[in-house]
């Protein structure tokens, strides 16, 4: 005797085997990776004037420059600024081609902040993707924030 419902059960067994198959064949495509050094100096200067802070960019330093203290040299570019409520002082923006070039850098923070004498310089310091950003101490919270919010904005 036919039983109907046998067949169906394994038509659907079968079509359930069928999808599984071809899944595990061709699956899903990769997503294309984000690449590291997404963000330049300009964007962040250009988030900055979006933003409206009152700033103003120091000649161009486009060789790395001085940088005090023993830091590092493994960026590869950076861009000095003043800002307006506390001039002459200011900040200063460094991109990074690599994670590991970032990351000597970080080190370097941290090393300063372990230290009674340098860690007031390194109070506010904000990284996003392949841009660290550190601004004067001697503004205030608010004044500082307002700044890592516009970092943070590139590639949103």
């Amino acid at each position: 005797m036919f039983k109907p419902y046998r067949a169906l059960s394994i038509l659907a067994m079968l079509a359930l085997i069928a999808l599984v198959g071809c899944d595990t064949l061709g699956g899903p495509a990769e997503p294309t990776p984000v690449p590291f050094n997404r963000f330049t100096a300009d964007d962040v200067v250009n988030a900055f004037q979006a933003a409206g802070l009152n700033f103003t960019v120091d000649p161009p330093d486009r060789t790395g420059g001085f940088v005090a203290r023993g830091a590092p040299n493994s960026h590869s570019d950076r861009v000095t600024f003043v800002i307006a409520q506390v001039a002459p002082n200011g900040g200063q923006i460094l991109v990074f081609d690599t994670p590991e070039a970032l990351a000597e850098w970080e080190r370097y923070i941290a090393q300063l902040r372990t230290n009674s004498a340098t860690r007031r310089d390194v109070v506010y310091v904000y990284t996003n993707a392949n841009i660290m950003l550190q601004v004067n101490a001697n503004l205030t919270g608010v004044q500082a924030r307002a700044y890592e919010t516009a970092l943070m904005g590139l590639g949103s």
